[in-house]
C-alpha cells in the first residue's frame, strides 16, 4: 500500500490531498482536505489524476481561506458530475427534524444583511453578491447527491473514523475539536447576528439555521484586523536567534474561535502504523491532550501538515516535543498570519531522531511572504543545513504502508 500526501498552492490558504492506492488490485482512496483559491492546477489534479472522484472531502473550518475553494468547486458546471462519499465539515445544522419557521420580515432582514458580503466571481466571471457569493452551506444545499453525504451530525474530539472496509485505507482519529470551543463559536455566531439584526436569534432550531449562521461568521472575518507584519532579514537569523525564538511559547488567547474549532486530525493505517497529522488551523493544547491518549511519549509522524500556515500561536513548545517527522508541510500564509520565524525555529532546533539524517520543510506559497525569501538567502540556508533542515518546493511526499 502507498500514501501520497501532496498541497497545492491556493493563495494564502490550504488545499491538501491524501491519496491511498492498493498496487495489488489498482484501487484507490482518495481524501481532499480544504481549498481557498480554486487553481486551474488543483481543478486538473482533481479532474486527470483523481477522475473526479473524492472518497472523504473534509472542511476544517468555515473561514474562507479553508472554504472559498470548495463552494467554488460545488459551484463549477464541469465538475456537476463529481462523485464525493463523504463530506465532513462542521456547520450549524439543527439537531432536529422539524426546526421552526423565522417570520418573513426576519428572512428579509437576514437576506438584507447577505448583500453585505463581498461579491466574488463565478465560474462564468460574473459577479455574484449576497449568501450566495460565499456560503458553503448555501452551495451544499443546492446539490442533493452532496447534501445527502454530508455528515450532519457533529464531528468531535475523540471519535474515531475508519476509512473502507475493514478499515483497508486506515482511520482517521479526530483530534480537534471539543464540544466546549463549538459552543463557544456558536455564542460569537449569535451575538454577531444579534449586532445585525438588533434581536437575538430564536432559541429553538430554526429552517436554514445553518446558513444563515455561516453568514454570520462570514461578516465577523470581515471585521478581523490583521496583525501589524514584523519583518526579518536573513542576516538577523542566526544560531542564537533560532535558538531564542524556539523557546518562545504559543499564546492560544490569540488564536479565534473559529481557528479554535478547526478540525485536525491524525491519520493512521498499515501493519506497521504510520501516521500523518492535520492540524487544519487548531490549537496545540488541545492537539497534544487527544495525542497523548494515543501514546504517552513522542510521537513519529511520516508528515506533519503544520498549523494556521505556521503561525506562532498554533504550535507550542509541548506540542514540538510531542511531534516529530521528517517531513514538515508549511500551506498558505501570508506575513501577518505565518509562517513565523517561532514556528521554524521549533522544527529547525529539535535534535534529530535517531535513524533520521535530515528533516525537510516543505512549503508552498511564498508571494509576499518575508520569512521564506529570507531564509532562502546563502547564510540562512548554510545554518538550516548546519541544523540537518532543508527547505523544499516539492510538496509531494509518498511512503509505503
Amino acid at each position: 500500500m502507498k500514501a501520497i500526501i501532496k498541497t497545492f498552492e491556493s493563495g494564502a490558504g490550504d488545499c491538501i490531498f491524501l491519496v491511498m492506492k492498493d498496487e495489488t488490485d489498482g484501487s484507490r482512496f482518495h481524501i481532499m482536505i480544504d481549498c481557498n483559491v480554486l487553481t486551474d492546477e488543483i481543478k486538473t489534479y482533481i479532474r486527470d489524476e483523481l477522475y473526479k472522484h473524492i472518497d472523504v472531502l473534509i472542511v476544517t473550518h468555515i473561514d474562507s481561506d479553508h472554504a472559498n475553494g470548495i463552494t467554488k468547486l460545488m459551484r463549477n458546471p464541469d465538475f456537476a458530475d463529481m462523485q464525493i462519499g463523504l463530506i465532513l465539515f462542521n456547520g450549524f445544522q439543527p439537531q432536529t427534524k422539524q426546526p421552526q419557521t423565522l417570520p418573513p420580515q426576519i428572512v428579509a432582514k437576514l437576506q438584507a444583511v447577505a448583500e453585505l458580503l463581498p461579491p466574488t466571481v463565478d465560474e462564468a466571471f460574473q459577479k455574484t453578491n449576497g449568501m450566495d457569493a460565499a456560503c458553503l452551506i448555501t452551495e451544499l444545499n443546492k446539490h442533493p447527491q452532496w447534501k445527502d453525504v454530508w455528515r450532519q451530525t457533529p464531528i468531535l474530539a475523540g471519535e474515531t473514523i475508519p476509512l473502507g472496509n475493514k478499515e483497508k485505507w486506515g482511520r482517521l482519529r479526530v483530534l480537534s475539536p471539543t464540544q466546549d470551543v463549538m459552543d463557544n463559536l456558536l455564542h460569537d455566531v449569535k451575538l454577531e447576528y444579534a449586532k445585525r439584526l438588533s434581536s437575538a436569534p430564536p432559541n429553538e432550531a430554526f429552517e436554514d439555521q445553518d446558513k444563515y449562521y455561516e453568514l454570520m461568521l462570514r461578516l465577523a472575518e470581515l471585521r478581523k484586523s490583521p496583525s501589524l507584519a514584523r519583518k526579518t532579514s536573513a542576516e538577523a537569523i542566526t544560531k542564537e536567534t533560532l535558538n531564542k525564538s524556539a523557546k518562545t511559547e504559543a499564546e492560544e488567547n490569540g488564536v479565534t474561535n473559529s481557528n479554535k474549532a478547526s478540525l485536525a486530525f491524525c491519520w493512521e493505517g498499515g501493519e506497521e502504523l504510520k501516521r500523518i497529522l492535520l492540524m487544519g488551523d487548531a490549537v496545540s493544547s488541545q492537539v497534544v491532550k487527544e495525542l497523548n491518549d494515543i501514546d504517552d511519549d513522542r510521537i513519529w509522524f511520516e508528515a506533519v501538515k503544520v498549523s494556521h500556515h505556521g503561525s506562532k500561536h498554533n504550535t507550542s513548545i509541548e506540542l514540538n516535543a510531542k511531534v516529530d517527522s521528517a517531513h514538515y508541510f508549511f500551506t498558505g500564509g501570508k506575513d501577518n498570519e505565518g509562517p513565523d520565524v517561532e514556528t521554524v525555529a521549533k522544527i529547525v532546533m529539535k535534535p534529530l531522531a535517531e535513524g533520521i539524517v535530515q528533516r525537510e520543510i516543505h512549503y508552498n506559497h511564498e508571494k509576499g511572504i518575508n520569512l521564506w525569501k529570507e531564509l532562502n538567502k546563502e547564510n540562512a540556508i548554510q545554518l538550516l543545513n548546519n541544523h540537518h533542515t532543508q527547505l523544499n518546493t516539492d510538496n509531494t511526499y509518498e511512503f509505503e504502508y
